[in-house]
């Protein structure tokens, strides 16, 4: 397909782009296992834990060690370590994203609050 999109491109630049292709596809692969693991994790509720986004990245990396190793048995694949940081990466990616969100979201919903009261939700007795 690559070939017909770009006729012209040497074979080294074909390489390339199937290889950076292929890579984006395990780290987007991962962001959204991450994702949808945090939102298991979280069992319905909209709370926010450091301990959920922890577990999320912790299953992501043994899934995709698990997915490495599994591949050794593959005919014609291999394992790759750099691929298992790869794959991590995009999950913690995924945490560090709603975390970001999430502390966009309690900026913007609270400009007048201090960082303690939007936090804990108490407000001081005017």
């Amino acid at each position: 397909m690559l070939r017909w999109v770009l006729p012209h491109a040497m074979p080294e630049t074909l390489s390339l782009i199937h290889h950076v292709i292929r890579k984006s596809g395990h780290f987007t692969e991962y962001f959204v296992l991450s994702l949808l693991l945090l939102h298991a994790l979280r069992a319905g509720t909209r709370d926010s834990n450091l301990r959920w986004a922890l577990i999320a990245i912790l299953i992501v990396a043994g899934y995709a060690s698990l997915d490495e190793f599994h591949q050794l048995f593959v005919p014609g694949r291999g394992a790759a370590v750099g691929d298992v940081l790869l794959d991590t990466t995009g999950g913690a990616a995924a945490q560090l994203l709603v975390a970001l969100l999430l502390f966009w979201r309690g900026v913007r919903k609270r400009p007048g609050e201090s960082t303690a009261q939007s936090h804990t939700g108490i407000r001081p007795a005017s």
